[in-house]
């Protein structure tokens, strides 16, 4: 009998408190509730997936994404892991329309795979990076809430901001100088979630040049369906432009970098799964386009994933991975190669992800 047969799955919810709400112009977490799923092999090794839920973004739920783990688990009994590449294409058909279960369901068996082989997720995929820094977000919020922040987190040692804007264009003018002035010499990103039309958008940027901001990319400025007005953006525009929730399929990413659309992608596992996600890094790299790796709201399991496919593969320009920083207590334990700084430590990482649930 192998004992890389699949014996048993399970999928539970995975709630958490925030220390503030996660605000962005399309909506807003005021609390974490994820689901894990875990697949388990018959001689004793278990791999972990965290489905991250983002319904104002993706429109999936957290019943509909158990009922795609459910579905997962249902096909999964019985199979060989060690043949996860089949089992990796066949979950592609069954969890199409359900990503974050795809994501879960992909990470699970891959996390198995390495564990069951004594690899980190980070050799798996190269180990070209050994360490990577992530941006911290400012979120939506007041002029003052974002110094307050801005200080707190630079203390700390971070040295990238991330600006989420797009509700109120004079005060996010505001709080983007806020920001400025609290951390001297560092980075700034924006990102807009679709919120502003191309015009609005030419005119935010050019205000903040006025003032002698110059944002080091632009994430997603327009909708989603707008290829044309990110096309025009990403001519005249400084900076990078930054295609998300543009880029939420390969064939958006095809299309969007044949028409010369953008100068960024950002991939979240969560979109995409495993196979793609390498397939959009693939084509990224191939057009010279650059990179961002991303994410929703996700504990250090699924944030550990992502930095090890970033730091893996290498090739990125751009890291958001902080959302673990937002969380009071995720119920997570393994995570010691994530520094209060925003350091993912990849080389330190023995097994699998690193991280698993408190059980």
């Amino acid at each position: 009998m192998k004992t890389s047969l699949i014996t048993g799955c399970s999928e539970r919810v995975l709630r958490a408190d925030l220390f503030t709400p996660f605000t962005i112009s399309s909506g807003s977490h005021k609390n974490l509730e994820n689901a894990l799923f875990s697949v388990k092999s018959k001689d004793g090794f278990t791999g972990w997936g965290e489905a991250a839920v983002a319904s104002h973004i993706t429109g999936e739920t957290i019943e509909g994404t158990r009922k795609g783990l459910a579905m997962a688990a249902s096909y999964l009994e019985g199979k060989d892991s060690a043949d996860y590449l089949k089992l990796f294409c066949a979950l592609e058909e069954i969890l199409d329309s359900r990503r974050a279960a795809l994501a879960a369901v992909q990470t699970a068996l891959l996390d198995l795979a390495c564990r069951r082989l004594d690899i980190s997720l980070w050799r798996y995929f190269g180990g070209a990076r050994p360490r990577i820094k992530t941006d911290i977000t400012v979120v939506i919020g007041g002029e003052a809430e974002a110094r307050d922040f801005t200080l707190k987190m630079r203390r700390r040692g971070f040295k990238i901001f991330k600006i989420k804007v797009g509700i109120d264009f004079d005060g996010d003018i505001r709080r983007l100088e806020a920001v400025n002035r609290s951390a001297p010499g560092c980075d700034i990103y924006l990102d807009a979630n679709c919120a502003y039309t191309v015009a609005e958008a030419r005119k935010f940027i050019a205000v903040l040049e006025k003032k002698g901001i110059v944002p080091a990319v632009f994430e997603q400025p327009v909708a989603k369906d707008d290829f044309d007005g990110l096309a025009w953006l990403s001519k005249k525009l400084k900076m990078p432009v930054c295609a998300d929730e543009s880029a939420y399929c390969v064939n958006d990413v095809f299309r969007l970098l044949r028409a010369g659309a953008v100068t960024a992608v950002n991939i979240k596992l969560t979109k995409f799964g495993f196979l793609k996600a390498r397939e959009v890094w693939a084509l990224a790299r191939a057009k010279g386009v650059k990179l961002m790796m991303g994410e929703m709201l996700e504990t250090e399991l699924a944030s550990g994933v992502a930095a090890q496919f970033a730091g893996g593969l290498g090739g990125f320009d751009f890291i958001d991975l902080d959302t673990p920083f937002f969380i009071k207590d995720s119920g997570m334990r393994g995570a010691g190669f994530i520094s209060n700084d925003g350091v993912y430590s990849l080389d330190r990482i023995k097994a699998g992800i690193g991280v698993v649930p408190k059980l």
